[in-house]
């Protein structure tokens, strides 16, 4: 499987950012190439969503299955496009974050461009979860 991992600071409160995360079913709204979210399962700290999503012209649709801490949340792919995938967006301590990503694509492909797909996709994934994060904070400050 291929991983990309950043680590970024973010001037909000940690849950603020986990909350960007752990609600999926906004996705669509702000994160590029993801088109439609539906929750299959919703708990407390574990949910099932099926994801639509677009990537370098090619439609996927997958099943992760999501668990939130207090200090993390988590996914994983359950079925549907790709092989496999996982990740996790975590409060490593102050302002201080862990992104991490990874995807096997179960076709064809050359190492280096999925690697290349994960390593370029990540900044603006952080980007996008960020603004969202920093949008909320203000929101609820009023």
């Amino acid at each position: 499987m291929y991983k990309a991992v950043r680590t970024f600071t973010l001037d909000v409160p940690v849950q603020t950012l986990l909350d960007v995360v752990w609600d999926v079913e906004h996705y669509p709204k702000f994160v590029k190439g993801v088109r439609k979210v539906t929750i299959l399962h919703d708990g407390e700290r574990a949910r099932e969503a099926e994801f639509r999503a677009g990537i370098a012209g090619m439609e996927f649709r997958y099943v992760l299955a999501l668990e939130r801490s207090e200090n993390s949340v988590r996914w994983r792919r359950l079925r549907g496009s790709f092989r496999d995938a996982a990740g996790a967006v975590i409060h490593e301590g102050g302002d201080t974050f862990r992104y991490e990503n990874a995807m096997d694509p179960g076709f064809a492909a050359p190492g280096f461009a999925v690697r290349f797909i994960l390593e370029r996709s990540l900044p603006r994934l952080i980007r996008e979860f960020c603004e969202r994060a920093k949008a909320l904070a203000r929101e609820r400050a009023r």
